[in-house]
């Protein structure tokens, strides 16, 4: 294999050759995949293959068939009553998105993913939920003959097990289904708060319309309890489960220590969504206002702080896992410090936007491709191999060098054109 077969493009090929050269042989360069012994990585290009997603097909089919079933079918109100609740309720959704966009910043999940796991909570969890709430909660009223009664209990016990077990099969579907795009505990975190978020959303429109009809007081009490004081509970709760699942599939060695890990988050979303629920079931507002402050506010400052703590730690965790391709020349100094490093980041974007959207589109794959090769690798180092994700990591390579070449082309022509139309201004 001659050096031009070689040759990828993208920054820093002078030195790449380079290091290879002082590493191995000028012959022919056979790469294996990434190994979790901080060696060399070692690349050979797979051949392209054409998959139908059907797993996201399906997916989205349910979810979407679930949100029509709700508002076709539970939304007791007119088409524009609907909408304008539903604007309503996109002020809490945005509150929570942006959190999870935050917590997913150094290497967001797949967007496609991302709407999968919206539609799950939004369609099948929240309509899943509703029947068997009202189920459970009827026979419970018939059984003890007391309405309101039956009503406390199905929102203390019966919602948060169901809520918090439909929405957690959403999740569990979503890593089992692409496990080996789980390579943080993170991970976890963001699809059940988004999934939560979907279910939130669709059930605060709900919420709305119902109170709305009672006056506009009503309406503002309602706000202000679910989308200002307590747009967090579901993501918070149902997070708790994303991260033992995460946990179960990437750092557990065992099938008992994956159950067992499951298991306690399971638990502790049921019990932070049941702590919720059961506030002011009394109904003395002194008893709400107690638990808010000493029990649900603490808890989402100890949530919200470990999560943004573990976020910041994350650009660590990729910086590490990718100085095995640095040394090797696979990847250049630089590149590592734009992908985990905020202003170098912002600079590359700024940088790249000469080339126009397909440039930046391509940057930031090809940032979100480094990101997830040096988490793998970290996890790798941490818990062994695993053939699976060395494949797809060998994937995730080859992108990134496609990427970087279309990146670099672009910037060069943009480059060129405006360097021929100053020479062509100063002629004139």
């Amino acid at each position: 294999m001659t050096e031009a077969a070689v040759k990828w493009g993208g920054p820093g090929e002078d030195y790449r050759l380079s290091r290879i050269n002082r590493t191995g042989s000028r012959a022919e360069i056979h790469v294996d995949a990434p190994s979790p012994d901080n060696a060399a990585p070692i690349w050979q290009t797979p051949k392209a293959v054409r998959v139908v997603p059907w797993f996201e097909i399906v997916m989205v089919a349910i979810g979407v068939a679930g949100i029509v079933y709700f508002m076709v079918y539970a939304m007791d109100a007119d088409g524009l009553t609907t909408a304008v609740m539903t604007l309503v309720a996109v002020v809490p959704l945005l509150i929570v998105m942006s959190a999870m966009v935050f917590i997913d910043r150094w290497e967001p999940e797949p967007v496609k993913m991302k709407i999968i796991a919206f539609l799950w909570g939004g369609g099948v969890a929240t309509v899943s939920s509703m029947i068997i709430n009202t189920a459970l909660m009827t026979n419970t009223a018939l059984v003890i003959g007391d309405v309101q009664k039956a009503q406390a209990i199905a929102a203390t016990f019966v919602a948060p097990v169901v809520e918090e077990t439909f929405k957690g099969v959403g999740v569990l579907v979503i890593i089992l289904a692409r496990r080996t795009s789980i390579n943080s505990l993170l991970d976890g975190v963001v699809y059940g708060g988004i999934v939560a978020a979907g279910f939130m959303f669709v059930e605060d429109i709900q919420y709305f319309v119902r109170y709305g009809s009672s006056g506009t007081g009503s309406l503002v009490t309602i706000f202000v309890m679910r989308g200002l004081l307590s747009p967090f509970l579901h993501s918070m709760a149902t997070s708790l489960t994303g991260f033992a699942m995460a946990w179960g599939a990437i750092r557990a060695k065992r099938a008992w220590s994956r159950i067992l890990v499951f298991l306690a988050g399971w638990g502790a979303a049921m019990l932070v969504h049941g702590l919720w629920n059961s506030m002011g079931s009394d109904g003395q507002l002194a008893t709400l206002l107690k638990m808010y402050l000493f029990i649900q506010v603490p808890l989402f400052g100890t949530w919200l702080t470990a999560l943004i703590r573990a976020s910041n730690r994350e650009a660590e965790t990729i910086k590490k896992g990718l100085v095995p391709y640095v040394r090797t020349g696979w990847i250049l100094p630089a590149e590592v410090s734009m992908v985990t490093d905020r202003g170098k980041r912002k600079a590359a974007r700024k940088w790249v936007a000469r080339g126009g959207a397909p440039a930046r589109k391509a940057m930031r794959k090809f940032m979100n491709e480094l990101a997830s090769l040096g988490l793998d690798q970290s996890l790798m180092t941490r818990v062994g191999p695993d053939p699976a994700r060395i494949e797809e990591d060998r994937r995730l390579l080859t992108q990134a060098a496609e990427h970087r070449a279309e990146f670099l082309r672009l910037t060069a022509i943009a480059s060129e054109q405006t360097a021929v139309a100053g020479a062509v201004g100063r002629a004139q």
